[in-house]
């Protein structure tokens, strides 16, 4: 049944449980920012939910534009065939660094970000995302492809490794299971996208494995965001805190 379900003669039924599931998730981050903001004064919590629910709306644009209604395709390069999810970068990328910047803020509640710990983060981000890009790399791709990746790769590895600095920043080990949650749903974002880049994208040299990783990289997905989009009230919650 599942299998006939992700044939390719499907396609609507797909889209319309994509569809469905992305509005129940911007129901669900409506609903936790305005909880939020009803419970609580601090002005760093608020700002934590309204930057997380920004970041998923646009991050619901760019899964518009990987829907590919309008059949797009070689635009940029004659060797990438899905260069439109390269588009898609333009409401990804901004929509991940507000989530990038809400967790900095989530990490600030906890502890004080200091210079010598953001340079050494920033190094990391570069050279895992550095590695990550050198593993795709395709010549002939194009510029505009090539630059928008390669920037690209920055943000959504600094967003994965965001997940492990909060863990480590509320008790390690000991961190609150939602927090682990929350930093798990981080992690899988950026493992989306390393799918997107390395077999859809990038992958079977530049044709893609369509459709079998789209279906992959929507289950990730789709996790993550689930995941990620309770940040707000997973720090709100925690105990000792002085924010009511």
């Amino acid at each position: 049944m599942l299998i006939g379900l992700l044939a390719p003669e499907n396609k609507r039924v797909l889209m319309l449980l994509s569809l469905s599931s992305l509005c129940l998730l911007v129901f669900n981050s409506v609903t936790m920012s305005a909880w939020v903001f009803k419970r609580f004064k601090d002005q760093q919590l608020r700002c934590i939910a309204l930057l997380g629910s920004g970041a998923f709306m646009l991050c619901i644009a760019g899964d518009v534009v990987n829907f590919n209604l309008p059949q797009h395709y070689y635009r940029y390069s004659t060797l990438i065939k899905h260069d439109y999810l390269v588009d898609s970068i333009l409401f990804f990328a901004p929509g991940y660094s507000l989530l990038f910047i809400a967790c900095v803020l989530a990490f600030n509640l906890k502890r004080r970000v200091s210079l010598i710990k953001s340079a050494l983060f920033f190094v990391v981000v570069l050279v895992l995302s550095s590695a990550s890009f050198s593993s795709m790399y395709l010549e002939g791709a194009g510029d505009t492809i090539l630059a928008m990746t390669g920037v690209y790769s920055l943000v959504i590895t600094a967003v994965g490794l965001m997940g492990l600095v909060l863990v480590v920043a509320y008790g390690g080990i000991n961190a609150p299971k939602s927090i682990v949650w929350v930093s798990l749903g981080l992690f899988l974002a950026a493992l989306a996208d390393a799918i997107i880049g390395a077999f859809w994208i990038y992958g079977n040299q530049g044709q893609g494995f369509y459709p079998q990783v789209r279906y992959i990289n929507w289950f990730v997905y789709i996790s993550s965001q689930s995941l990620v989009i309770h940040l707000a009230k997973v720090v709100a919650v925690i105990p000792n805190r002085n924010n009511a």
